[in-house]
């Protein structure tokens, strides 16, 4: 399942009020953004500080996401990110998201998983982490821990 989504930012006089996309992970597997190219909306949290991504003219920004982390056992983690609003100009930002088919099965894989790597992850069908997901608020990266992290270290073979 794939989708696009656009956005358009009208300058804001007040930017430190406003945020123009909460704090989030991406639900989904990958993520291509093209951002504008002179103005800064999007910021990345790292080490819990908040990073400026600044655009590179012609190119994409690429966001792991939610299912990927998953599929990789925590190998790869899906990013959380925000999107700003900017005082004196406007921005479009165009996300293309690559997603699972909706009745997929999305698990930890296998080959990640050996006595030195625990199963984090329960398997789950993708529709079902789609409706949890968005009948949430977006608050960062607690969706796919609420949702799909093991407590307990169980087999990754074990039924959801």
């Amino acid at each position: 399942m794939n989708l696009m989504r656009m956005n358009f930012y009208p300058p804001c006089p007040r930017p430190d009020l406003v945020l123009g996309l909460s704090p989030h992970s991406d639900g989904g597997g990958v993520t291509l953004l093209l951002q504008d190219d002179e103005t800064v909306g999007l910021h990345v949290r790292k080490n819990n500080q908040w990073i400026p991504v600044e655009p590179i003219p012609y190119a994409f920004v690429i966001n792991i996401g939610d299912l990927v982390e998953v599929m990789t056992n925590g190998k790869y983690k899906s990013i959380e990110h925000r999107a700003v609003t900017n005082q004196e100009r406007a921005r479009l930002s165009i996300a293309n998201f690559y997603n699972a088919s909706l009745d997929a099965e999305v698990a930890p894989s296998p080959k990640l998983v050996d006595e030195h790597h625990p199963c984090l992850y329960r398997k789950f069908i993708h529709t079902d982490y789609i409706l949890y997901h968005l009948s949430k608020q977006l608050k960062g990266k607690r969706h796919l821990a609420d949702f799909a992290k093991l407590d307990i270290i169980k087999p990754c073979s074990s039924p959801s």
